[in-house]
């Protein structure tokens, strides 16, 4: 029996402050395009338009800032930022090819409280002189990451067990290739290691052709593919680091007179509107996706620690799963509910433990959306 409906009535009535007395102010530096049609795919818009519905359901003033896949500017937009009269409560950050120390400082010179989402800090230098949230700084007091190295691994995993389905003949190794997004963000590198553990896990059906870096592009990732299957005929499985990339790849596989779903098999990540199409006609086994939620998901952890909710009582660098797996068995389901992602569907105040007090757990995920946070109106 699910009570989720009485935490959020009890949570309403017991919570120190209601919404409506409690609003705060969010700044995001999106690092990606706001241009959703950009070839890099639309995963940034995604982002913010997730955050976009979960700050209208909790009452939160948010303010989202692009700079445009120019990692230069990340910092230039945290110092303006700062340089305003009015400062927001928090600002949420994304270390983006190495800025993340950048535009930390930035934001510590100005005090205002700093979160990072997807990709924390990395870099030797930049961990010698913060070391973690709130271990030096403690306006830096969080970070939301989603398991990369999970996400890595299981689009591998799917890719390779539709591949050993195949008629490739007995005695020949399954041969794949990875296409990589870069080999500098923490999200591609740990992508990266858990697409490699998966390959060293079956290296005894498996042999790995070569990893080569797409740049997130579909266009590039198609370029890249063609040259790898002229050089490795007989290559049979692809994976991607999202799913633009995939899109190109197998994009260059049909050119090639290859048949996806049947003699080459691909995996990507992002969910992406194009990518769940191709699951359903057959030529991507899986998409690896939800982080994408990343952003929402913060916002609830800082609306409870504006509320006295501290998500960092015992560690504020937060790791979850996040990451889900669509393919063929459930593709139709998550279109059905949210193909035109209608975010407004999901209660993100049901995910808050300040509106709930008897949540022990946050429920950040496609699961946890369906059983716990669709709007009653909109239940299957």
């Amino acid at each position: 029996m699910k009570i989720w409906p009485l935490i959020v009535f009890i949570g309403l009535i017991y919570s120190p402050l209601s919404i409506a007395d409690n609003r705060i102010s969010v700044v995001f530096i999106n690092p990606g395009q706001s241009d959703s049609n950009h070839a890099t795919g639309g995963f940034w818009s995604s982002v913010t338009r997730f955050m976009k519905a979960a700050s209208d359901d909790l009452n939160i003033d948010l303010e989202v800032l692009y700079a445009e896949r120019n990692h230069f500017r990340l910092s230039k937009l945290v110092r303006e930022i700062g340089e305003r009269e009015t400062k927001p409560d928090y600002i949420i950050l994304v270390n983006e090819k190495g800025q993340g120390g950048i535009q930390l400082e930035e934001a510590i010179s100005s005090n205002i409280k700093t979160m990072f989402i997807l990709n924390t800090l990395s870099s030797k230098h930049d961990i010698e002189r913060y070391g973690k949230p709130r271990a030096t700084e403690p306006n830096w007091i969080g970070s939301l990451i989603p398991d990369n190295y999970l996400a890595g691994y299981m689009g591998a995993l799917s890719m390779l067990n539709a591949a050993s389905k195949s008629e490739t003949p007995s005695n020949e190794k399954i041969q794949a290739i990875g296409i990589a997004g870069d080999h500098i963000t923490p999200a591609a590198v740990l992508r990266n290691d858990g697409f490699k553990k998966a390959i060293s896990e079956k290296s005894t059906a498996v042999t790995l052709r070569q990893v080569v870096v797409g740049d997130w592009s579909e266009e590039i990732a198609m370029e890249k593919t063609m040259g790898l299957l002229s050089r490795y005929p007989k290559i049979s499985a692809v994976w991607s680091a999202n799913d633009p990339m995939a899109l190109g790849a197998i994009s260059a596989a049909k050119s090639m007179g290859r048949k996806p779903g049947q003699d080459i098999f691909f995996s990507g990540l992002n969910w992406g509107p194009k990518a769940l199409k191709a699951i359903q006609n057959g030529e991507l086994v899986s998409s690896i996706g939800g982080h994408f939620m990343t952003g929402g998901w913060a916002l609830v952890l800082l609306y409870d620690y504006h509320n006295g909710i501290d998500f960092g009582d015992k560690d504020a660098s937060v790791t979850m799963q996040i990451f889900d797996k669509i393919d063929i068995c459930n593709v139709d389901t998550y279109l059905s509910a949210f193909g035109a992602q209608n975010w407004d569907k999901i209660d993100f105040t049901r995910f808050s433990k300040s509106l709930n007090p008897e949540l022990k757990e946050y429920p950040f995920s496609l699961q946890g959306i369906f059983d716990y946070g669709l709007r009653t109106a909109t239940k299957p």
